[in-house]
């Protein structure tokens, strides 16, 4: 009887190992989605650079949408700016908004199955509708796998 215990348990070891193993990405995909994440990272920042607004595109899901925190001022209070993927290629299409330059620093990807986040600082050389738009911080991106190509979803500037 201690025998059919034994071999039972050993089983329910087996296939618990099973079952974590499939649920964990092996460390070689996870390496690799991290290293396509900041490689997709890095293009996207630049194709606002380039004005390349199809790459720029074709890197956001439809839904996109960006978050800008607008801190209090003496009239007005502190809110959450948010800005599609349409309004934002936009303005860079028409020119309203150009950047000299963006770059990306310290950038970590944390991975959940289908959804990444990724937070990293950046600091940006730009104008938006004629007016200095030079910022440097931190910032979070949200990205999700559909159909095996990673898509950005939303990005949050604190």
């Amino acid at each position: 009887m201690s025998r059919i215990i034994g071999c039972f348990a050993l089983a329910l070891c087996f296939v618990a190992a099973a079952t974590r193993a499939m649920a964990e990405p092996p460390q070689a995909a996870k390496k690799t989605d991290e290293i396509l994440l900041i490689q997709r990272e890095r293009a996207w920042a630049q194709s606002a650079v380039d004005r390349d607004i199809a790459l720029f595109r074709s890197l956001m899901a439809d839904e996109y949408v960006e978050l800008v925190f607008q801190p209090a001022t003496a009239t007005q209070q502190s809110r959450w700016i948010a800005t599609t993927k349409e309004a934002w290629t936009e303005l860079l299409h028409s020119g309203h908004e150009q950047y000299q330059s963006v770059e990306l620093r310290n950038l970590k990807v944390y991975l959940q199955d289908n959804v990444a986040t990724v937070s990293g600082e950046y600091s940006q050389k730009g104008t938006k509708n004629g007016s200095d738009n030079s910022s440097d911080g931190p910032y979070v991106n949200t990205w999700v796998r559909r159909e095996g190509s990673w898509l950005l979803v939303s990005s949050v500037f604190p």
